[in-house]
């Protein structure tokens, strides 16, 4: 079983593949933007961001990636997540999640949220994420709010 590698980007080439993962994944496959999902959180540097990856241990070949980014107070959301074709039924996309909440506790962040399209709630659920409000249009389209639950010691390791 191949090994993947959870981090933080830490060069422009990580973000570059990062980005074109979300390329391939929100634009060309989901349709989620027309041009670019790329905005102020990756752009601008007075957000505080954090972008991380998952690649395989043997190649360096980037396989997830998951954007978090402090919104207003100790709120961070998390977004962006995705996974390349062939590694969306394993675990990538779930040791991410796990990842970005261990990442998110060592700052100083309250509450933790994502919004999620309705397919993958039971995913986060699963998680030990919750449910915020009912479902509504986020970017164009039905997204749940979810709120991590960063007491619980899951994602640890």
């Amino acid at each position: 079983m191949e090994k993947i590698l959870y981090k933080i980007a830490e060069s422009e080439d990580d973000l570059e593949e990062y980005f074109h993962l979300r390329h391939e994944v929100f634009i060309k496959e989901q349709k989620v933007f027309s041009e670019t999902d790329i905005d102020e959180y990756d752009t601008n540097p007075v957000h505080e961001v954090i972008h991380i990856i998952a690649v395989k241990e043997s190649d360096g070949t980037m396989v997830g990636g998951v954007r978090c980014y402090k919104k207003e107070g100790n709120t961070w959301f998390g977004g962006r997540l995705s996974a390349a074709p062939g590694h969306r039924s394993g675990r990538v996309g779930a040791d991410l999640v796990k990842f970005a909440v261990k990442t998110i506790k060592t700052t100083n962040c309250k509450t933790f949220l994502a919004y999620v399209q309705p397919q993958n709630v039971r995913f986060f659920i699963r998680l030990g994420w919750s449910k915020v409000g009912d479902i509504e249009t986020y970017q164009g389209q039905p997204h749940q709010l979810m709120e991590a639950n960063l007491e619980s010691d899951e994602d640890k390791d």
